[in-house]
């Protein structure tokens, strides 16, 4: 799954959330959800790049990322997103950083910085090349002189730390 680490992610932004906003914004509120819980929410998908719908349903999908979040039941994308219109943009934005903050401090304290590695191939498949690759494929042969892919086409590799 793309998600790995969030529950980790999750336990933490639910804790810096706890420390920013109150538990509920007045004492007649539904009390379905925190308010920390749907700020945790919102830092996940600033984090994950999620939209409305997509965070309810990995919500629904991922028993272990509810339990991290301490969630009953998920919350509708409309209670996100009312949530969001209330809580200002600069906010939102001070507790994901602190999120990352204390997510990567814990994470080279108990020996765990690791890189993260992205790998693009595209290319490899014969048969999945993009006119673009071979657009910038056909400029760096004339630069360059190596070998080439099976139907003559460079193949890219990007690797990104």
């Amino acid at each position: 799954m793309s998600e790995v680490g969030l529950v980790p992610f999750a336990r933490v932004a639910l804790e810096v959330s706890r420390e920013v906003v109150p538990a509920y914004s007045h004492r007649f509120s539904p009390q379905r959800f925190t308010q920390p819980q749907l700020l945790a929410i919102l830092c996940l998908m600033r984090y994950e790049d999620w939209t409305f719908r997509a965070a309810e349903v990995r919500l629904a999908e991922h028993g272990e990322l509810r339990r991290a979040l301490e969630l009953q039941a998920v919350p509708d994308y409309s209670t996100l997103f009312r949530f969001m219109l209330r809580v200002e943009e600069k906010m939102i934005a001070q507790v994901l950083s602190e999120v990352v903050r204390r997510f990567q401090s814990r994470r080279s304290a108990s020996g765990q910085a690791k890189s993260t590695v992205a790998v693009d191939a595209t290319g490899l498949a014969p048969g999945a090349i993009s006119t673009f690759f071979v657009g910038v494929s056909s400029m760096a042969a004339l630069r360059c002189r190596g070998v080439t892919g099976s139907n003559g086409s460079w193949l890219l590799i990007r690797i990104c730390a």
